[in-house]
């Protein structure tokens, strides 16, 4: 195996997509290249979601189970509504950016690797500044403004899918498909969570697994709450909800939990987070995916072929999370269903409907087997360090 003789900034987050293809890119990097400690620095940022107090971002929480050189910037992103926070997020961005400058001078990386979000634009400035070439890595079927403005002045654009190439110069552009954590492909977890699921695989009801991505969705546990009482007559949940500290739904949930008939207690488990080591248990024994459209798991789905119903953001830019949904969806895989439509009445009845047509579905799998390839961070690392075998 041959040393790595780079030094690496990674950086990317404000969402759990982003850090997963970051880490699952520094674990193909172990793979190929022996490499001390201080070759790789991970940038994360310490923004929460709105409301909360800083210090809870996405990459904390995801990199308290890592290995990893980790530091973070005061980030700072734009809203799309003018309010008192919006001047304070305006601030914390210029800071962000002599945060940034500080940390790329000091530790003097031979190539920037961003998988993009807000916070790649203040690394993206220093690296400018600096110098140090940039890599930049796509997920999503759209493109939203931090990459658009990152892309400018990056060596090379890494994409996932075709539709995101019209936004790029195509000079710069390799289509390799997207990141892939290995975790996926794992269920070697004897966790509290995984120990449930196997459990509840015993139950002979369906399984659900529910997400609303790496900070939870307020929206999604909000129904799930309503619909308990009855959903769980027909089918278990696995329901990952995040740790706002603004509406507290890990609490409420549990609370209603706890007022559940024992019977019924056993077919939810309810989680703030799913870590990696626990993700290959909790897809290998769900039989349906409900939640948010995020590039990584509409990614994640496709490579499974685990069937899903998709409720996207509708507010993000260039509505990508639809966009990515929408992919799936073409292949016969998934639903998606409109935030605007959506009730606990309407998800209980999709969810017991898309359950009883999966044996019966006409899934396209020559196409998923081709739109969603397993070797995307192969064909990044040929392209940047060369022809490495």
């Amino acid at each position: 195996m041959k040393k790595l003789n780079k030094k690496i900034l990674i950086t990317g987050g404000g969402s759990g997509g982003h850090v997963s293809v970051a880490t699952a890119f520094i674990d193909a990097l172990k793979n190929h290249f022996e490499i001390s400690k201080d070759d790789i620095l991970y940038v994360g940022s310490d923004l929460g979601m709105v409301g909360e107090k800083n210090g809870v971002s996405v990459e904390q929480n995801r990199m308290k189970e890592k290995d990893i050189n980790f530091t973070t910037l005061r980030a700072g992103k734009l809203q799309r509504r003018f309010e008192l926070a919006t001047i304070k997020l305006l601030l914390r961005a210029i800071l962000g950016v002599v945060d940034a400058i500080k940390i790329v001078k000091a530790f003097k990386p031979d190539l920037i690797f961003s998988t993009g979000g807000y916070l790649s634009v203040p690394i993206a400035i220093a690296g400018l500044i600096t110098k140090t070439p940039i890599y930049l890595h796509e997920q999503t079927a759209a493109v939203g403004m931090s990459n658009n403005f990152v892309a400018k002045i990056a060596k090379r654009i890494y994409i996932s899918f075709k539709s995101s190439q019209k936004y790029f110069p195509k000079e710069k552009v390799l289509l390799t498909g997207n990141i892939v954590r290995p975790d996926i492909f794992r269920e070697n977890s004897s966790s509290e969570l995984c120990t449930a699921v196997r459990q509840m695989k015993e139950e002979k009801l369906p399984i659900v697994y529910m997400s609303g991505g790496g900070q939870g969705s307020h929206i999604l546990n909000l129904l799930v709450n309503d619909m308990l009482s009855y959903a769980l007559m027909d089918y278990q949940i696995i329901l990952q909800t995040g740790d706002n500290q603004v509406f507290r739904d890990y609490d409420v949930l549990t609370t209603a939990w706890r007022k559940l008939p024992t019977n019924l207690q056993r077919r939810l488990y309810i989680t703030k987070f799913v870590s990696d080591s626990e993700i290959g248990c909790v897809f290998k024994h769900s039989d349906l995916y409900v939640g948010r459209a995020g590039a990584n798991i509409v990614y994640e789905m496709g490579i499974l072929k685990k069937p899903s119903i998709f409720i996207p953001i509708p507010w993000v830019t260039h509505n990508e999370q639809e966009k990515n949904a929408r992919i799936l969806e073409g292949y016969g895989l998934s639903k998606v269903i409109l935030e605007g439509e959506v009730t606990s009445a309407k998800l209980h009845a999709e969810i017991k409907g898309f359950i009883s047509e999966i044996p019966s579905l006409e899934i396209n799998h020559e196409g998923l087997d081709t739109e969603f390839v397993k070797d995307a961070q192969e064909r990044i690392i040929e392209d940047i360090f060369g022809n490495i075998s």
